[in-house]
């Protein structure tokens, strides 16, 4: 849908609609504010007025004569003081604090409210102390602003799902079924998904020899890839399996490493590598030549190889190369890897594990310079780390793996957690109560805390990636239960462990801590074994995850992009403040831009912002003011493009997206 499918009225701007009171010039206005203020006194400068909420918002840009400087650090402000006016300045009423700026532009009572992130806005202090509209370049990409996940020049959280079957189900026909998990995803707020940008079965093999790729399964993740695209879901990819034999690292040695002295053992209908069913000579055979995919030339060259043929690929469908994809939020260079130093002639392991990670982050990076990179580790801590008694079992000392070390080479660092298969038992598992990051954000009495290795693991992941200036990605999840479908089990055993964990990532982004986001394992799709980890969408555990996506959604909607990404000349995706012009069920539902929204924020809650700074102080409207105050009140939601806020399915303003 184009600009021009927004049916609105014209009007005149008023010569002086709001009349702020004569501050101090500075001298002349710069840069692009300047020129809007000139474009608004020509002819041409005409205000769109449709739709009741854009003859208010849009009197006039005009930019600050004076730009204050103090830091912001007060707390968070009411929607309005005694001395504001009501939105609509034409009526002359005052801002009821306990009210928010309604999608019409009325003031409209509300109990929902969200706590916005304090601050959160100081890490992009260079971007914002100007104040001008297009003077930063934007991106469709999703990027890191100074340690946060950063997309269309605001704050990104990413929240969603695993789902390693997804293009199983394309290259067997059921494309419907992939469209339906994106469908159910987006309309629960969900934002984002992991699955594979290689195969894991020998029924459809990405490459089925060294250079050779096989096009039913790329088409598959094509489709994968082009639905995730229509309904506004994010992907991470992997490259490569540490665990499925298929296009897996084992398979990689077969094809780059020395011949075999020792058949390969075969796991029972292509499951994963499982030590326990092996003789003690296979493990140490099979151990020794899995960790040489990380110290053999030709098996870097053939990763790399594989690297090209993917962000490469020209998808089928809508004609991107995988590399100019936004879609695309970010790689995983190998999901989970393992180069066990249990056996001593592994000692090498862990440096060449961490060199192996720098190495390929930066080759992808010359390859694709748009997307983010990141390990795909579990996180755990390696030998002689300070962290090393929170690992969850001896053993993951000795995977090859050091956190700290790993993720200096990414863009951001990623944790996973699964206490079931470490054998943490249930009542261990403690540290998913809701007191779980006390410690860490509240200095809480050590006596009175409620103790836990999923506690002490997070927290340590939490403090680990701040020491290295990254956010951390929850990126995997999950409750085992032995009878996946029994409803009780679900309500008592699942569905705490995903609330107080989703409280403990909501907390931390309240508290500007760098873990900004996470995937539960796993979605279970229609026609494939559920799992003892896998959630229904009737499961009491989907409730659990919906009202979460639709927090951290609405976090995201709470910010406007920076000013200096405002107004790119793309009309359709032009960066603006978009905001709903008619109640979410309307009959006639279209979306409005008002870019002086977001000088008004940065302004007031910029990292140089001043809170208490006035309409009058900053030669903006009262209106914009207001609006500014009602999204750091979390009372109003504003989307950065017309696309985003018209998208249909949960994602946008409109479930059914707009019609005018």
């Amino acid at each position: 849908m184009s600009s021009s499918d927004l049916q609105v009225v014209v009007q005149d701007i008023p010569a002086d609609p709001v009349k702020p009171a004569a501050a101090a010039k500075t001298g002349k206005l710069a840069g692009a504010a300047a020129a809007s203020k000139q474009l608004l006194s020509t002819p041409k400068g005409k205000a769109l007025a449709g739709l009741g909420l854009l003859c208010v918002l849009l009197p006039a840009i005009v930019v600050p004569a004076a730009v204050a400087s103090q830091k912001n650090k007060q707390g968070r402000t009411q929607l309005a003081n005694s001395n504001s006016r009501g939105i609509n300045s034409q009526t002359g009423s005052d801002v009821d604090p306990n009210s928010f700026v309604g999608a019409d532009g009325q003031l409209t009572t509300s109990n929902t409210t969200l706590k916005v992130p304090t601050r959160t806005l100081n890490k992009t202090k260079d971007a914002v102390a100007k104040k001008t509209f297009e003077s930063e370049t934007w991106t469709p990409y999703v990027k890191i602003a100074n340690g946060q996940f950063d997309e269309n020049c605001r704050p990104f959280y990413p929240t969603g799902f695993n789902a390693f079957e997804l293009t199983t189900m394309a290259a067997t026909g059921r494309k419907s079924d992939v469209d339906a998990v994106f469908k159910n995803a987006a309309s629960m707020g969900m934002t984002s998904a992991r699955t594979w940008a290689h195969s894991i079965s020998e029924q459809f093999p990405f490459q089925t020899a060294p250079g050779k790729y096989d096009e039913q399964g790329l088409q598959a993740l094509d489709y994968v890839i082009d639905s995730a695209s229509r309904h506004g879901i994010r992907l991470i990819l992997s490259f490569i399996d540490n665990w499925k034999y298929y296009n897996g690292v084992d398979q990689y040695v077969d094809w780059c490493g020395p011949g075999r002295t020792m058949a390969r053992f075969e796991e029972k209908n292509g499951g994963d590598t499982d030590t326990t069913v092996r003789s003690v000579a296979q493990n140490e055979y099979e151990t020794l030549r899995h960790a040489l995919f990380f110290k053999e030339e030709a098996c870097k060259a053939l990763y790399k190889d594989h690297v090209d043929a993917i962000t490469g690929r020209k998808n089928s469908i809508n004609g991107l190369l995988y590399k100019n994809d936004p879609t695309i939020l970010a790689w995983n260079l190998i999901n989970e890897p393992r180069c066990e130093t249990w056996m001593p002639a592994n000692s090498w392991c862990p440096g060449a594990m961490s060199s192996w990670f720098k190495e390929m982050g930066d080759y992808v990076r010359s390859k694709d310079p748009n997307h983010l990179v990141s390990s795909g580790s579990e996180g755990f801590f390696g030998q002689g780390d300070a962290n090393q008694g929170k690992n969850p079992q001896p053993w993951a000392a000795q995977t090859g793996q050091n956190f700290v070390d790993d993720n200096r080479h990414m863009d951001f660092a990623v944790a996973h957690a699964w206490p079931d298969n470490w054998e943490i038992p249930n009542e261990q598992q403690g540290g998913f109560l809701r007191e779980w990051l006390a410690s860490h954000l509240e200095a809480a009495d050590p006596n009175e805390q409620q103790g836990g290795f999923l506690r002490e693991w997070l927290a340590s992941h939490l403090e680990a990636a701040e020491s290295i200036g990254m956010p951390l990605l929850f990126e995997e999840f999950g409750k085992k239960l032995d009878s996946p479908d029994d409803t009780a089990a679900i309500r008592q055993l699942r569905d705490p462990v995903f609330g107080a964990t989703y409280d403990a990532v909501q907390k931390a982004v309240e508290e500007n801590k760098p873990l900004l986001g996470s995937l539960y394992w796993k979605w279970a799709v229609p026609g494939l074994p559920k799992g003892p980890y896998g959630v229904d969408l009737d499961d009491s555990t989907m409730g659990v995850i919906k009202t979460h996506a639709n927090v951290m959604h609405r976090l995201v909607n709470a910010i406007p992009p920076r000013p200096g990404c405002v107004l790119p000349a793309s009309p359709d995706k032009k960066l603006g403040a978009w905001f709903a012009s008619a109640a979410p069920n309307a009959a006639k539902r279209g979306c409005v831009n008002a870019p002086e929204v977001s000088l008004a924020y940065y302004n007031l809650y910029g990292p140089d912002g001043t809170p208490t700074a006035t309409a009058e102080e900053l030669e903006l409207s009262e209106v914009s003011m207001a609006y500014a105050k009602a999204l750091y009140s979390g009372k109003v939601q504003v989307y950065p493009t017309r696309l985003d806020c018209c998208r249909a399915g949960g994602l946008g303003a409109y479930p059914q997206g707009c019609n005018v």
